[in-house]
């Protein structure tokens, strides 16, 4: 909810870590995607990056609402997906890595 509000406040009232909106985008999808894996670590990747696209699409068809005073952009929803396809490649990779190898140490 936290993400949201600050997504869609006025952009003279927000908060940027990084020089630019993309940077911003990416940061904050990182930090989402990732509390998300560890929050619900039995859910597919899948699922989690439709559920988080959704979240980012949805952010930017609000702030496509003019009295809101945002700009939308395609270019800010692919940032979005950038970092959500990265962290869930991650969580992928690790995965089967730490999987196959426990599975593997259980055999002998």
């Amino acid at each position: 909810m936290g993400a949201y509000i600050c997504a869609v406040i006025p952009s003279a009232d927000t908060l940027h870590l990084a020089p630019s909106d993309k940077i911003d985008h990416i940061l904050a999808f990182l930090l989402l995607t990732t509390l998300a894996c560890l929050g619900w670590p039995k859910v597919q990747s899948l699922k989690l990056a439709f559920r988080l696209a959704a979240f980012g699409a949805f952010i930017e068809l609000t702030q496509a609402i003019p009295f809101i005073h945002r700009d939308a952009e395609l270019a800010d929803w692919f940032a979005d997906m950038s970092a959500i396809l990265g962290i869930l490649f991650i969580r992928n990779i690790t995965y089967r890595y730490f999987c196959r190898s426990h599975i593997q140490k259980q055999r002998y």
